[in-house]
């Protein structure tokens, strides 16, 4: 389909022919190949790197504890975090706006696991030998996630839908820390609902009563939390938002085991077990990447942290972040 004449720009006289030229007209490299739509580019030009600090504190057998405590300080950073992925870059005449920290970077990380052997006793039948307490404990910061469109077209191009999953549309104002999400979502505002984001989206028309800044808010509404507000960008134009821009909550997960020994023989014992995962019970929740879409919002949609890391990755046995769980156990050790 045609969408230029001699002297440049031509609507075409139905619907279906504007729905394609539009985007045609928008993008980049239409002045000079006006024939194309999209114009892919298939390289290894995706770059990533991983800097880290790492500390290392052991103790052996003192006077029964013996404890490996590790901490890791550290940042990794990337075009795309995943292996063998396709990915178009949401302005293709800036590819290197979408390197940011990667979707694994975890800046903290302190764990400490810990083996004490209780002091014993001669006893009737051992009850006073043989006991240990065992403990893991792991600390890390929350990872990073950050909106990501695909349902609307705001900048005109065409490429919302077309794997462009690492940039955004969509304009960020204030302190990241705010967005952290929460288990019920970030605060949402319908249309031009919210005083604050109105008079941003103004700002952006330059003071005009109404601009692509405030139509855009007007269709999509916006998010604030604390001082924050996240918003679209003005219709035919990128927003300011980087990718992994925020933080999920932090991960924290104590783990504790009991054990009893009874030796019946130089090469035969009997071990009891008593371990607790978890046993703060404290909740750990995530955001997901189905939940980083900004134009779904509500109680499990953009910013819910609504699932815990082991019922995410559907493997609540082996995984973690789950509750509480305790579990006895008896082993021959010959």
């Amino acid at each position: 389909m045609d969408c230029t004449t001699s002297t440049g720009w031509k609507r075409p006289p139905h619907e279906h022919a504007r729905s394609f030229c539009a985007p045609q007209g928008a993008r980049p490299f239409n002045s000079r190949f006006p024939y194309i739509s999209y114009i892919d580019q298939l390289s290894n030009a995706d770059l990533s790197n991983y800097n880290g600090l790492q500390a290392i504190l052991t103790a052996r057998n003192y006077h029964g504890l013996s404890f490996t405590a590790g901490y890791t300080y550290a940042h990794a950073l990337d075009d795309v975090s995943g292996n063998f992925t396709a990915s178009v870059p949401l302005d293709s005449t800036r590819p290197k706006l979408q390197y940011a920290s990667s979707n694994f970077d975890i800046r903290h990380r302190l764990t400490l696991t810990t083996t004490y052997s209780l002091p014993s006793k001669k006893s009737r039948a051992q009850l006073l030998e043989g006991w240990q307490l065992n403990s893991v404990l792991a600390i890390q910061g929350g990872l990073p996630w950050g909106p990501v469109e695909t349902s609307n077209d705001l900048t005109g191009t065409g490429e919302n839908g077309n794997f462009s999953y690492y940039g955004t549309t969509w304009n960020f104002f204030g302190n990241a820390d705010d967005f952290k999400g929460t288990p019920n979502g970030l605060p949402f505002f319908s249309r031009a609902t919210n005083a604050t984001c109105l008079a941003q989206a103004r700002a952006l028309d330059g003071g005009a009563a109404a601009g692509l800044a405030q139509a855009a808010l007007t269709n999509l509404g916006c998010y604030q939390k604390g001082g924050s507000l996240l918003m679209p960008a003005a219709y035919g134009s990128y927003g300011n938002g980087l990718r992994n821009s925020f933080r999920g909550a932090p991960f924290r997960n104590w783990d504790l085991s009991l054990t009893k020994g009874w030796k019946f023989r130089e090469r035969l014992t009997a071990q009891f077990r008593a371990e607790v995962f978890n046993i703060l019970n404290h909740p750990n929740f995530a955001i997901q990447a189905a939940n980083s879409n900004p134009t779904t919002p509500g109680a499990t949609g953009f910013g819910c942290a609504c699932s815990t890391p082991d019922n995410a990755r559907q493997n609540p046995v082996l995984g973690s972040g789950g509750n509480r769980a305790m579990q006895l156990g008896m082993k021959l050790i010959f």
